[in-house]
């Protein structure tokens, strides 16, 4: 039987041309809003999209509500990042991070998770950050605004 040839560790400039061509397919990496950068740091956003998982404002989690972020982040990477018909391409004009989603360690007690989500924003409200918010029921707004 004839042996297998050894492969050869890619070197890095070939390794970052392949990540390269594949960052476009939508299925590739690890997936985000809109395969914005995730980056948890507020100095380094203008706006931050953020996920909020909460769905106790219903008193269940039968609803599935607090499955949209992450849901959200499979389907926005299929999404145009720019508007063809004005040219505009905010991805460009801004730093736009995905700050990963709110945590709500208590998350079956709607009462506790609202303040958790308002001084969430609280953070982003301090570091000049404008959120784009994707989550859950409507118990979320409240404490977003």
């Amino acid at each position: 039987m004839d042996e297998i040839a050894p492969v050869a560790a890619w070197v890095e400039p070939t390794y970052q041309r392949m990540k390269a061509e594949t960052n476009r397919w939508y299925w590739f990496g690890i997936p985000t809003f809109f395969r914005a950068p995730w980056n948890e740091d507020l100095k380094a956003a203008d706006i931050g999209l953020v996920g909020v998982p909460h769905s106790s404002g219903n008193g269940s989690t039968e609803r599935d509500q607090h499955l949209a972020p992450r849901f959200l982040r499979h389907m926005s990477g299929w999404y145009r990042r720019c508007h063809g018909l004005y040219n505009l391409n905010p991805w460009k004009e801004c730093r736009i991070n995905d700050l990963g989603d709110v945590p709500l360690p208590e998350a079956m007690v709607n009462d506790v998770c609202v303040k958790h989500i308002e001084a969430y924003y609280k953070r982003l409200d301090e570091a000049g950050v404008r959120p784009v918010s994707i989550g859950g029921d409507h118990a979320i707004t409240g404490p977003i605004l």
